[in-house]
């Protein structure tokens, strides 16, 4: 059978620093946007019926966060987001949930801090995970990234322990190829500008990531060339994006790295790399990639069979963005056979349909709407239905 995901993008729950800066807008507006917000999982939800249901990261506003306000915001985002705890009872559904760590929820690799990294896994689960789901009697692998300490991270062991993971990874997907993988990652794949809203921008603060909008492009050239996923599926750029990642196996002309005797001239020589050798040998990497991968681009309506890894970004669920989730499918192809195109793929507005060795995957955006429209049409409700009524009885 298919499997379908429900995705929801970057929904930032604010709280007491908004009440403390506008005391009335504030209260109202954490209440509106809770509503909002419960209202785009709730109705999708119960409308797609997913299998899994991910929060693309951001699941808070910032982590510079008392404890008591940790957990209070924590029970808002399950009651917004259809979970079950301790105040909002049992709900009905057997979907699972996932949550990928943003940077607003640890912070990027400069700020990370022990004391975030423990809350938020001890209330959301692991920062880097994988499973396995069964598609008409075959496999799919997912895996999701802790793409905030990738980079050059301040605390070494969680970049140490981030790296172990996509290594790991690597080792699943030399022994076993023909499982496609589905990565989910907070920070998108690096892009040339122009390519999404975002652009490839990275600041350092004391040589760490102070702040990022792609991952590097030695780590994206890495997780293309070793994971070779399907499909990339990220947040952090609100606005969303599409784009088509196509990668060459080597180069004709081996690069030296330094004076140890290694080279860079096939996909084999980058994934044999450790995360130190990637930064010491950046330049050289950097040239790689700049060979073997191709600038990634959007596609249209018109389709096209040159890519490798099809990287969805999934619009933000805020009120200014329109309210977005994404709806992810996957099955088997009914109309696949060894000889036709392996891959294929075309954007229709922002929805995505996909073919890639037997399988079809469909990514649809579906928007409540503006949230200032909606305040509107609210604000308009309550007048016509009370204050009209009141204002005429007045007056008889």
């Amino acid at each position: 059978s298919a499997i379908r995901l429900n995705l929801y993008g970057d929904p930032q729950i604010e709280g007491d620093a908004k009440i403390s800066r506008e005391p009335t807008i504030g209260r109202y507006d954490l209440l509106f946007n809770d509503y909002y917000l419960n209202h785009i999982y709730k109705s999708t939800i119960a409308a797609f019926r997913p299998h899994y249901v991910v929060t693309m990261g951001d699941i808070f506003s910032c982590q510079w966060i008392s404890r008591d306000e940790y957990y209070r915001r924590i029970h808002r985002f399950k009651w917004i987001s259809h979970q079950i705890d301790s105040k909002n009872g049992s709900l009905s559904g057997n979907h699972i949930y996932y949550h990928i760590a943003g940077n607003h929820d640890i912070g990027y690799g400069e700020e990370t801090e022990p004391y975030h990294i423990n809350r938020y896994t001890n209330n959301f689960g692991p920062l880097s995970r994988k499973w396995l789901a069964r598609i008409d009697g075959s496999i799919h692998r997912f895996a999701i990234l802790n793409a905030m300490n990738l980079d050059k991270t301040r605390n070494i062991q969680y970049r140490q322990q981030a790296w172990q993971f996509v290594q790991q990874l690597v080792a699943e997907r030399q022994e076993r190829p023909d499982i496609p993988l589905i990565l989910f990652s907070h920070i998108p794949l690096h892009k040339p500008a122009g390519a999404c809203v975002a652009s490839p921008s990275i600041r350092y603060q004391n040589d760490f990531v102070e702040y990022q909008d792609y991952l590097s492009p030695t780590t994206s050239a890495y997780l293309l060339h070793c994971l070779a996923p399907t499909f990339v599926l990220s947040g952090h750029d609100h606005n969303g994006c599409q784009a088509a990642h196509s990668v060459k196996t080597g180069v004709s002309q081996a690069i030296p790295l330094g004076a140890a005797g290694k080279s860079l001239r096939s996909a084999s020589d980058l994934c044999s790399l450790t995360f130190e050798e990637l930064d010491e040998f950046q330049t050289e990497i950097e040239e790689f990639a700049h060979q073997t991968v191709t600038p990634a681009s959007g596609f249209d309506s018109a389709g096209t069979n040159a890519w490798d890894t099809l990287e969805v970004t999934v619009r933000s669920a805020m009120g200014e963005f329109g309210g977005a989730a994404g709806i992810f499918d996957i099955h088997k192809s009914g109309h696949y056979h060894p000889s036709s195109p392996q891959r294929y793929a075309r954007a229709l507005g922002r929805n995505v349909l996909a073919s890639a060795d037997g399988y079809e995957y469909r990514y649809r955006e579906v928007m409540l709407g503006n949230h200032l429209a909606i305040r509107v049409l609210l604000i308009t409700d309550i007048v016509s239905c009370f204050v009209v009524p009141a204002i005429i009885l007045l007056l008889l």
